[in-house]
């Protein structure tokens, strides 16, 4: 309907009166917006009257026309109290109380506020100590709104919402959408109203407005910008006035997006085992996603792609060929791995609207064995250093053992791989699953000490041991060594890792798998030990060591140690007969022949070294412990443990000089982390200075050990020799070469 733009005033000054009829005890009646037309007995009674701005009767207010309320009692007189409330609007006084004039009525202010619709007043008197109540209904919003808008040649277009641009619009492209609000006089109402504008797509999310709804009005009209986000063809848009009944309707044609782009969302997992391998934790099988999208970025529903392989060796294969994207623009499809280790990408590619043929790849994806090889399996020793101090003392003191794996290629082992754990003195968790190819255990202080069949008869000590040899003071039969002492080792746990893998092999024709021609070139394992005294073999299993156990210190020392039987034949075997390479990457063909696809247990060793609370300081020169430095020649301090083990890592040596001395080398030093056997040594020189004091002060050297963990023993102190000359340690000419280390920083 099209209507002119020209105001057209119509003012009705029509008197609606509206009775209510009220029983002592306080019945309500209705509301009405004129006067009482009720009978003349002497009960008291409301009525309730409303009038606009200019004195006409309405039940109808806005923001601009607020409306006076006048509430009667009749059959009360003056100076009643009549108290009143609301649940839409705003009543003035604010106190909510009037008093009744000389003609019997209470006046009321009733204002609109921000919502819209029907509201009640509810109004109380009490007359003659009897209570008297009643209510009004009443409309906040103008039920004459119409919405529409003004055309180019200023016609109303009422019910219908304007679109600019008109025709067609590109995918991502914006509209204006506008709506007009005139009142029932024909004029753009002056009041702010809220229109809210929504639509199929902006209903889906593949539309979007702004402002958002609900979107107010300025000047009589409402606007705001439609964009397509997803959306296409026709999409029928609605604008509805809040609080009133009007509306007005539109259409925007969306063209279908043109796909512009193919991207790679994801791949789970990136690791997938040989075909016919999986188990627990390992999957053969891969989603590959990729996403179609427009030039904005915006998904494409049915675009059709096609899917391929960079390679196809060893017989990898893709669930489909082809696929149509989904509503969310994704196209998927599974990789299932073959019997070759390799690297793959799959390949997806569209047409785009203008014919031509556009493409993208995925991440790699590997196809490995999953499982750890012998050369990539770690064990490490956190939380403190190898030295644990006052370990062989005290109960509950800890670290961390970490081992990490990863395979053939040096990719991380699959989630979940089992690492198991065995530990020759105190305890360790006995296993942990990897996650990224790591996983960590605790182990505690605490018994055993010592081995279980010989205790410490054969353990090697530091004092008044008749057998000590030590080649760095060969002539003294004491103190700390910097070298190993043998093999039945004091206070030295070895930790044992093992997990279910593969042995390494030389794959000189990068194939992946173990050829026939590289049968010779991998490193064979025999099953794994926990390896007592360090010797390599597993000692018990050594002839000389199986004729009598304890005909060496060798034999003794290995005399506990265990074997992991892998194929639970009850004895201990080499793998030797024949030595062939056992692992995933045999081929099928090969199995038996040349290689075998039975599993073996992988393996790597770590140490702790239970310290104990006393530690020993000596100085060595020229292989004789010696109280008494030699000024200009270089003594080495070295210090232990009674079983000869160095202290714990970052602890802090330091010297101290008195008198005419004076030190050449540092004066502090720092213990380094590591699992070596033998004390920690450190060089020392003095010298003593060109001016002396006066009288003489003969010098001393004090050196104070402060561990990290552990008891601080008690400080030693050597002398300083003064009676030999002065020279420069570091001078070539009168020094044998080479020079000391401290001489070349």
């Amino acid at each position: 309907m099209i209507n002119r733009g020209a105001t057209f005033i119509s003012r009705l000054a029509v008197i609606f009166a509206v009775l209510f009829t009220f029983t002592a005890c306080g019945g309500g009646g209705g509301g009405g917006s004129s006067f009482y037309q009720g009978d003349d007995s002497e009960q008291a009674t409301l009525f309730f009257a409303m009038y606009d701005p200019v004195g006409n009767s309405t039940n109808t207010i806005t923001s601009s026309n607020p409306g006076t309320l006048k509430v009667t009692v009749k059959n009360a007189g003056p100076n009643v109290v009549v108290s009143a409330s609301t649940d839409l609007g705003t009543l003035f006084p604010s106190t909510g109380t009037a008093l009744t004039d000389g003609g019997s009525v209470a006046t009321f202010q009733l204002e609109a506020g921000a919502e819209k619709g029907a509201g009640t007043v509810t109004a109380s008197a009490t007359v003659n100590g009897v209570a008297v109540t009643g209510t009004f209904g009443f409309q906040i919003g103008d039920n004459g709104l119409r919405l529409g808008y003004f055309d180019a040649n200023g016609d109303f277009v009422e019910n219908q919402i304007s679109i600019q641009p008109q025709g067609t619009l590109a995918p991502g492209g914006n509209a204006q959408l506008s709506v007009v609000i005139l009142n029932k006089d024909g004029e753009r109402v002056g009041t702010v109203e809220d229109v809210r504008f929504n639509s199929g797509c902006i209903g889906a999310g593949q539309a979007t407005i702004n402002p958002v709804n609900p979107v107010k009005s300025a000047n009589g009209q409402a606007s705001t910008t439609y964009t397509a986000a997803g959306c296409a063809g026709v999409d029928s848009v609605t604008a509805t006035l809040v609080g009133a009944a009007a509306q007005a309707t539109g259409s925007i044609t969306v063209a279908s997006p043109q796909a512009n782009a193919v991207n790679f969302v994801s791949a789970a997992p990136t690791l997938i085992v040989l075909r016919g391998t999986g188990g627990a934790n390992r999957i053969e099988n891969s989603e590959v996603v990729f996403k179609v999208v427009d030039s904005t970025g915006a998904p494409i529903p049915g675009v059709s792609t096609a899917l391929s392989l960079s390679t196809q060796v060893g017989g990898l294969s893709l669930s489909k060929s082809s696929a149509l994207s989904d509503g969310e623009g994704l196209v998927k499809v599974i990789v299932s791995s073959g019997d070759v280790a390799t690297t793959v990408r799959v390949i997806a590619t569209i047409n785009n609207g203008g014919g031509q043929t556009v493409a993208t790849a995925s991440d790699l994806i590997t196809v490995t064995t999953g499982l750890p090889d012998q050369n990539s399996i770690s064990l490490s020793v956190g939380g403190g250093g190898f030295v644990v101090g006052d370990a062989m003392t005290t109960d509950g003191l800890t670290r961390t053992l970490s081992v990490r794996m990863a395979d053939k290629f040096n990719n991380p082992v699959v989630d979940g791989t089992a690492a198991v754990f065995t530990t020759e003195y105190g305890a360790i968790v006995g296993s942990c699953t990897t996650v990224g190819g790591t996983c960590s255990v605790q182990w505690n202080s605490q018994e055993p000490r010592y081995p279980t069949l010989t205790g410490t008869t054969y353990i090697q000590t530091i004092v008044n041991d008749p057998s000590y040899s030590c080649p760095s003071h060969l002539l003294d039969k004491y103190g700390p060594c910097p070298e190993d002492l043998g093999y039945i080792r004091g206070g030295r746990s070895t930790i044992l890792v093992t997990a279910i893998g593969e042995e390494s092999f030389i794959d000189r024709n990068g194939n992946g798998i173990m050829d026939e021609d590289e049968r010779y070139l991998f490193d064979n394992l025999p099953e794994a030990f926990i390896d007592n005294n360090e010797d390599g073999y597993y000692t018990p299993s050594l002839p000389q060591c199986l004729a009598d156990p304890y005909g060496s210190l060798q034999c003794i020392a290995g005399l506990e140690e265990i074997f992991v039987d892998f194929n639970s034949n009850e004895k201990y075997d080499y793998n030797d007969d024949p030595p062939v390479y056992n692992g995933l990457l045999c081929p099928p063909e090969g199995n038996g022949v040349w290689c075998s696809r039975d599993l073996v247990n992988v393996r790597d060793e770590a140490f702790v070294i239970l310290g104990s609370p006393d530690y020993y300081i000596i100085m060595v020169r020229n292989q004789r412990i010696v109280d008494t430095t030699v000024h200009g020649q270089t003594q080495q301090v070295v210090i232990s443990d009674i079983f000869n083990n160095r202290p714990p890592a970052e602890s802090t040596v330091k010297v101290e000089v008195s008198g005419d001395c004076k030190l050449v080398t540092p004066s502090d030093f720092t213990v380094s982390n590591t699992a070596a056997r033998g004390a920690y040594t450190f060089p020392l020189v003095t010298t003593i200075p060109d001016t002396f004091s006066d009288p003489f002060v003969p010098g001393t050297i004090k050196i104070s050990l402060e561990p990290t963990e552990g008891p601080t023993p008690q400080p030693v102190t050597f002398y300083c020799d003064d009676s030999q000359p002065v020279t420069d340690p570091c001078d070539p000419n009168t020094n044998p070469s080479p020079l000391p280390d401290f001489c070349n920083p």
